[in-house]
């Protein structure tokens, strides 16, 4: 039986986006939040987990290798992370860090690295669940009310048929590394479509609702109202 204590885990923190849709002057995962950039809590969740030791690879824009320079002077604990440039689309930055795992068996998460306020609960139970099933994707539930267009026609349609998709994406590293080579289409959305297409089946976990993705300005704002209220938390279902 494969024991997570014994099995290498790598999570690739995927940060390789200029942020054009925050329209800010820096990337958005170069932000600050209470003074310290996204990436890095993001970062710091992973590296500070008290369950589990992650190999850390994380995927930058070429463009960004000064900034993350300069981090690495000012927080000195990042100098051990492998760095992977990224790709034209997030399928190539992600197949470009999955290419520099030479383990053939291991287990690989795939985390957005904005989406600072993963819980260590989610990312326990992920690498746990995975074990067993494979393929492991972290969903909540769908809560505004919803409709489907089609051309100029709509109608409304049941929300409890739907889950917000979330990060790490877990998978055990046989089943990616194949899913990665297939060619790139626009409909992989992310790491559970690459994997799907290729026949293998996604299991669902519990997510956590703080777990946002910070791509709009929106959702820096809600961001730093989470931060500042301390509303964060490693909430167990």
């Amino acid at each position: 039986m494969e024991r997570l204590v014994r099995t290498k885990k790598y999570i690739i923190i995927v940060a390789a986006g200029k942020g054009n849709r925050m329209g800010a002057e820096n990337a958005k995962q170069f932000l600050l939040l209470d003074g310290k950039p996204i990436l890095i809590h993001t970062i710091d969740k992973f590296l500070n987990h008290p369950n589990h030791f992650f190999e850390i690879i994380l995927v930058l824009n070429k463009s960004h290798l000064e900034i993350w320079d300069h981090l690495c002077q000012q927080y000195h604990y990042l100098k051990p992370i492998k760095i992977v440039i990224g790709g034209n689309e997030r399928f190539h930055s992600v197949k470009n860090a999955i290419d520099t795992i030479t383990d053939n068996q291991c287990y690989i998460g795939i985390h957005d690295g904005v989406r600072p306020f993963v819980s260590e609960t989610v990312i326990h139970r992920a690498f746990s669940e995975v074990i067993k099933h494979g393929a492991i994707v972290p969903v909540v539930a769908m809560i505004p009310t919803i409709r489907i267009t089609d051309g100029e026609d709509n109608r409304s349609m049941n929300r409890s048929d739907f889950k917000v998709v979330q990060t790490p994406q877990v998978f055990k590293s046989e089943i990616i590394k194949a899913a990665y080579q297939t060619p790139y289409q626009s409909s992989f959305f992310d790491d559970a479509t690459v994997a799907e297409y290729c026949g293998y089946t996604i299991k669902l976990v519990e997510g956590n609702e703080e777990n946002i993705k910070i791509t709009l300005p929106i959702d820096y704002i809600t961001a730093k109202a989470l931060q500042k209220t301390k509303l964060i938390h490693d909430i167990s279902y």
